[in-house]
């Protein structure tokens, strides 16, 4: 029966989203590979930013080789991460690597004459035999390798099959944003323990890797904190409950309020046409998702209801818990405004912007409606004070 890699695939995605901890993750990452693909062993080269080298960091496997952790270390000038990197291997396919594919590039490369490329390519076979690998698979984040999986022989024997190098691929590519999530998790916790005003230089990292995955909304998250700490200070002339602290809690909840878009597929939030139903679902969900994410940071809990609320309605018409009127945290009610008017003013892939004026007059026409009346009226203060 043919495996539904599609299902395997959204099953890992969803859980790699809630993994905090690399090793964590790459256990279940290798569990996934060894389930659909039944190799003797699996493992990954991961990239040390601080060694500035690529280490095994898990290797499994029931009957081939199983390699302690750390025990393998490579540098970037290995042949191994040169053929992945190296423009001037481009002539080979650097989308993967497979053993038995090394024999024919060889026997190219001696008919041209090119002693060069075989010298590398027969310390290319070594180095892949040395861990008994038959298919390797890279792992990138725009133009930096993040790591490299790689796989023993199938337990039956055979070659991969393209569909087996097209679930590989498509993992690596999730591996390698969870990885990063993981990092910037890693990073976020020792900015806490070290220095809590240091930690929003990982905050904005955090933003910024949303931003990649979203290219229609570069600039957002910058100009929804902008416009939210602008209403909350025409706010706290008036109420007392906008503190210092409630404007701090609301700068990083703005900057984190999408996070949870991490766990969207970029062909959903990229797609320039209608959405289906069960694409809407996955959007509906990214507010939970975010405060999933960020919920074991004990510290974050006001901002976390900023970010799991900010698509509630007034009229109790939004999601993800249908909160009516006051019932809505002010924290949430400001961002969402913010993040509205800055998503009508901005080009979408389903939408062209519309002007200042006319977003004005959709934010006023909403009040009581979709947004909390009081912070419309600080919207409205603000932007005919030109402060918007």
């Amino acid at each position: 029966m043919k495996r539904d890699y599609r299902h395997d695939l959204e099953k890992t995605a969803r859980q790699m989203i809630l993994v905090h901890r690399v090793d964590t993750l790459i256990r279940l990452i290798l569990r996934t590979i060894m389930k659909n693909i039944r190799v003797k062993h699996s493992g990954i080269f991961l990239y040390d930013k601080y060694k500035d080298e690529y280490v095994i960091r898990v290797s499994k496997g029931r009957r081939g080789i199983k390699i302690p952790e750390g025990f393998a270390k490579i540098k970037k000038d290995n042949s191994l991460i040169r053929y992945f990197t190296d423009k001037e291997l481009s002539s080979f396919d650097q989308d993967f690597l497979l053993y038995n594919r090394i024999n024919y590039y060889l026997k190219y490369s001696r008919s041209k004459g090119r002693s060069d490329l075989v010298d590398f390519l027969e310390d290319l076979k070594g180095q892949l035999s040395l861990f008994q690998a038959k298919a390797c698979i890279p792992g990138f984040f725009r133009n930096d390798l993040i790591g490299i999986l790689f796989l023993g022989a199938k337990e039956g024997g055979g070659v991969f099959r393209p569909e087996e190098l097209g679930f590989l691929s498509v993992l690596a590519s999730d591996v390698v944003m969870a990885i990063r999530n993981a990092w910037l998790f890693e990073d976020l916790n020792k900015q806490l323990d070290k220095n809590k005003k240091l930690f929003l230089n990982t905050v904005i990292a955090f933003a910024t890797a949303i931003e990649a995955k979203d290219k229609y909304t570069s600039g957002h998250t910058e100009r929804v904190v902008k416009y939210s700490l602008i209403i909350a200070d025409i706010l706290s002339k008036t109420d007392p409950g906008v503190s210092a602290e409630f404007i701090e809690n609301l700068r990083v909840a703005a900057l984190l309020h999408d996070i949870g878009k991490i766990g969207i597929p970029e062909e959903i939030l990229n797609k320039k046409g209608i959405l289906t139903g069960k694409e809407r679902e996955f959007i509906f969900k990214h507010p939970l998702i975010g405060a999933n994410i960020l919920s074991p940071i004990g510290e974050f809990k006001e901002i976390i209801i900023g970010i799991k609320h900010h698509h509630e309605r007034y009229d109790g018409k939004g999601y993800p818990s249908g909160l009516k009127r006051e019932e809505t945290p002010l924290i949430a009610a400001i961002i969402a405004v913010a993040d509205s008017y800055d998503a009508m003013t901005t080009d979408r892939p389903y939408k062209k912007a519309l002007s200042k004026d006319d977003a004005l007059k959709e934010i006023k026409r909403n009040s009581g409606k979709q947004f909390n009346p009081r912070v419309v009226g600080a919207f409205v203060e603000a932007f005919e004070g030109n402060k918007i």
